[in-house]
């Protein structure tokens, strides 16, 4: 359940997660393999929900798929652009002008 709210910033600038009420322990093997575990159907926010997560055939990835619209509205996109489709040409017009190295101080 990877959403805005349940990701915290402490002072140190660590990033810490919460919020694990749908959390389910996975016996340890392969992680692909793990993958293919029971899940209820009750896995969280629908605005941050990845569309397999609509049906019982969704693994672990799906929080890659939260995650990456967290880190886009981290760096100003709209989430609903993502989810529309509509990041793809906004991507590509902004790559011309801002790269991760003008953001990260290294």
């Amino acid at each position: 359940d990877l959403k805005p709210n349940n990701v915290l910033i402490t002072s140190y600038g660590w990033i810490k997660l919460c919020d694990f009420g749908l959390a389910k322990e996975v016996p340890n093997c392969d992680l692909f393999k793990a993958s293919k575990a029971e899940h209820t159907a009750d896995v969280g926010d629908l605005s941050y929900q990845a569309p397999e997560a609509q049906t019982n055939e969704y693994n672990h990835l799906i929080d890659i798929y939260s995650l990456s619209l967290i880190g886009a509205q981290i760096f100003g996109f709209d989430a609903n652009d993502i989810i529309d489709g509509k990041l793809e040409a906004k991507t590509r017009m902004l790559a011309h002008f801002i790269t991760i190295g003008d953001i990260y101080d290294k």
